[in-house]
């Protein structure tokens, strides 16, 4: 008898213990995100690509404890489409957002959650700054910060103008903000002409004021450093009022969007000597068809790469520039996020916080004589994409495709909502894929269609219909509007320099990737 009760009260104590546990996972916190994005960042970050040389040890520091996407890809490979889907979850050919329309006009968005709704919806505090939809919408957020300014500018004493050390053709040929790319300690003197009345120093061409600097430790605050700063301040109120909601907590950085303007020092860190450009294939163009769209006049990529070239003495010297400008500006953003990183780890939540950084869409830096986004090519459409989960440090690469539509379900998994993002009926459910089960190597054990990345371009100014890229782990296969094609098999060609479109050997694998491409468009508004 004495045996048994011994028994009955290991058997009773394990009962307690198990619901105990229970009770504990049931009172877990619901887990915080914190969300930074970079604007026109392509694949230069030091664990991508460090052929480069470029700097970013905060981003660097990220992804050595997290999970890093080497295969991530915007859907729309320019600014306002790529975020308004993004934070709608809706793939652009669903919703018809392809351009610069303000997203908030389109019938399906507008009845439709972003994800900062869905989240504060089911009980998430949701707080944003800097540039993250590009149309802003500062009541779809809990709290909004500062927001978007392309700075600084030069100015006329009317209006922001082409910086005058910035050598011509290109700092008048090219608007004022795709033009810029300088040290910040190059203050412009725009002297006075005709009803200009001129301007002797930078400009904050969105917050329309004059940006004071006299030197680095006596000058304003650039937008990033605003936005980093307003990030910092918010976690320390969070934690002092003792915020009794989980936290959806997002910052848009402006670099290395242009104008490519950065303090000194980070343009230091590249001396012109020592920056390793790419070994450029001559003539790498001729076999594709993406300025076919635009004949007989230029796409604004062509426009650019032939301006800049035509401002310099060299290929080489325009490209070394310009680079500088673009690894300063890189390595400039890099530590404004690890002034956020920091403030996270020495707060409360840092245990309980996922960290997600990525881009809006990639930049092109003279590959295929193009300087801009908005094509189909790798380099335009590749992000970096980087996902950091504190509760289990999982270190690891995924190559698998994925692509900026799979980060809202990814959010809403990880916030455990499952809740409608329709508001009405006008709206679209979202689109993409968690990657959490990814993540967690569960994928298999879900019902999750197969992986591939969609891009699509729609231009302005130029001919055709839409046009498509599809990117599997191994291929991208690209029809344009006008019915052309390129075809390029990325695991041995990662540069795509050799479109296969008219291979016969590729005739099986080309027929395939376009098949799931139409299959997967068939719809598209």
């Amino acid at each position: 008898m004495k045996k048994f009760s011994q028994i009955t009260l290991v058997f009773l104590s394990m009962i307690v213990s198990h619901f105990v546990l229970a009770a504990e996972v049931v009172k877990e916190k619901p887990v915080n995100i914190l969300f930074i994005m970079a604007d026109d960042l392509n694949d230069f970050i030091g664990v991508m690509n460090n052929s480069t040389g470029v700097k970013t040890p905060n981003i660097d520091k990220l992804a050595a404890q997290a999970t890093l996407f080497t295969n991530a890809h915007s859907n729309a490979p320019i600014c306002s489409p790529s975020r308004a889907s993004l934070f709608s979850g809706i793939q652009p050919h669903e919703s018809g957002q392809y351009a610069f329309g303000n997203w908030r006009q389109n019938p399906i968005l507008a009845n439709s959650r972003t994800i900062m709704e869905q989240l504060s919806f089911h009980g998430y505090h949701s707080a944003g700054t800097g540039k993250l939809t590009h149309h802003q919408w500062a009541k779809a957020w809990d709290d909004f910060g500062i927001r978007p300014d392309y700075t600084p500018l030069a100015f006329n004493g009317k209006k922001p103008v082409g910086h005058p050390d910035v050598p011509f053709p290109y700092n008048t040929d090219i608007g004022p903000l795709d033009s810029t790319f300088i040290p910040l300690s190059k203050v412009p003197n725009v002297k006075p002409t005709g009803n200009k009345p001129g301007h002797n120093g930078w400009y904050y061409g969105g917050f329309k004021k004059p940006f004071r600097y006299v030197n680095e430790t006596d000058r304003d605050p650039l937008p990033d450093e605003m936005y980093a700063q307003w990030t910092v301040d918010k976690l320390a109120e969070f934690e002092k009022n003792k915020l009794e909601k989980p936290f959806f907590l997002s910052v848009g950085f402006i670099r290395p969007h242009t104008p490519l303007v950065a303090p000194d020092r980070f343009f230091e860190l590249y001396p012109l000597a020592d920056i390793k450009l790419p070994d450029f294939i001559d003539k790498d163009d001729e076999d594709t068809h993406f300025e076919s769209l635009y004949a007989p006049k230029s796409s604004l990529g062509r426009k650019h790469y032939n301006t800049l070239m035509a401002s310099f003495r060299s290929k080489d010297e325009a490209l070394r520039k310009y680079y500088q400008a673009y690894m300063a500006s890189i390595s400039f953003m890099d530590e404004q996020v690890g002034k956020v990183l920091d403030a996270l780890n020495n707060s409360i939540y840092k245990d309980n916080t996922i960290v997600v950084f990525t881009s809006d869409h990639g930049y092109n830096l003279g590959e295929k004589n193009n300087l801009f986004k908005n094509n189909l090519w790798q380099r335009s459409t590749q992000v970096p994409m980087i996902i950091f989960d504190p509760r289990t440090k999982k270190k690891q690469t995924i190559s698998e495709p994925v692509s900026l539509i799979d980060l809202y379900p990814t959010f809403v998994d990880y916030a455990n909502v499952k809740g409608d993002n329709r508001k009405n009926d006008k709206g679209l459910p979202i689109s993409g894929s968690s990657l959490k089960p990814l993540i967690e190597g569960q994928e298999n054990l879900v019902d999750t269609k197969e992986r591939f990345a969609l891009t699509v371009v729609k231009l302005w100014g130029g001919k055709g219909a839409k046009s498509f890229s599809i990117r599997t782990k191994d291929w991208r296969y690209i029809k344009y509007g006008n019915n052309k094609e390129e075809l390029y098999y990325n695991n041995v060609d990662p540069n795509e320099i050799v479109n296969l479109t008219d291979n016969l050997q590729y005739a099986a694998v080309k027929a395939q990737l376009k098949s799931k491409l139409e299959q997967a468009t068939k719809n598209a508004k």
